[in-house]
């Protein structure tokens, strides 16, 4: 795992998250991957923040993604963060290079019936694209820098399953420091699962390969859901947002 120290100041700012990246050691560990963050897309991220930080949750970054029609706002944890994603520009959203993500569809799920979820990946030791034992294709959107861009794990318009992405950056985004606003102890995330409806059909070779190693849990279930797993729940507690936020939170 990476050894990361708050952002100096000045520090480049981070396209995702609009948060600055920390300084990092080289990655160690045994490890290939690690979840960099996972998405929930709304139509109004406003209100889902509100209920979030009601509960607990301090959302200290917030960015809008440019050419690619989004905004969303984070609460980062010690070793990944948790973005609610909504529309910032309709149009930007429907244009030929955003429009095979599903973004408009995942963030009207309700009427869609497309999955609301994303996760993002970080590689630690596991090489390039080339190296991976799945296949992936590059999104290049307006708001990256020059010559960078995100590998998608999922198949272009598959909407009945999470989005799987690679982070572009190999480095951890998050501080200590975040880590500590939010109220409890809840700190790390440890555990990744999604429901999804009982008709779904069969995951995708990229996102299954995910699943075999572990690195997130999908199941069969009465429709989309996401449980997040803090601290490896040594607390026995949980708590259920209503039907409109699918998420359920461990700690």
């Amino acid at each position: 795992m990476s050894r990361c120290f708050a952002p100096a100041k000045g520090a480049p700012e981070d396209p995702v998250t609009g948060g600055a990246l920390p300084a990092c050691s080289p990655p160690t560990g045994p490890k290939s991957w690690e979840v960099d963050h996972v998405f929930l897309a709304t139509p109004d991220v406003g209100i889902v923040e509100r209920m979030l930080a009601e509960f607990g949750l301090s959302f200290s970054r917030h960015a809008v993604h440019e050419g690619q029609g989004t905004a969303n706002a984070c609460a980062a944890f010690e070793n990944a963060f948790f973005e609610v994603l909504g529309v910032h520009d309709l149009e930007e959203l429907k244009t030929e290079i955003v429009r095979p993500l599903g973004l408009h569809e995942r963030v009207h799920w309700a009427e869609t019936g497309a999955c609301p979820f994303g996760i993002c990946f970080r590689t630690i030791d596991a090489g390039g694209a080339g190296d991976w034992p799945f296949e992936t294709w590059d999104y290049k959107p307006k708001y990256m820098p020059t010559g960078m861009s995100m590998p998608i794990v999922t198949p272009r318009g598959s909407l009945a399953e999470p989005m799987i992405f690679v982070a572009p950056q190999t480095i951890r985004r998050t501080t200590p420091i975040e880590s500590r606003s939010h109220r409890g102890a809840r700190r790390t995330l440890t555990r990744v699962r999604l429901q999804r409806p009982a008709e779904s059909p069969p995951l995708s070779s990229g996102v299954r390969w995910f699943v075999d190693q572990g690195m997130l849990s999908i199941d069969r279930g009465a429709a989309y859901s996401l449980e997040l797993e803090w601290d490896h729940g040594h607390e026995g507690q949980s708590h259920q947002f209503p039907a409109e936020v699918p998420l359920v939170m461990r700690w």
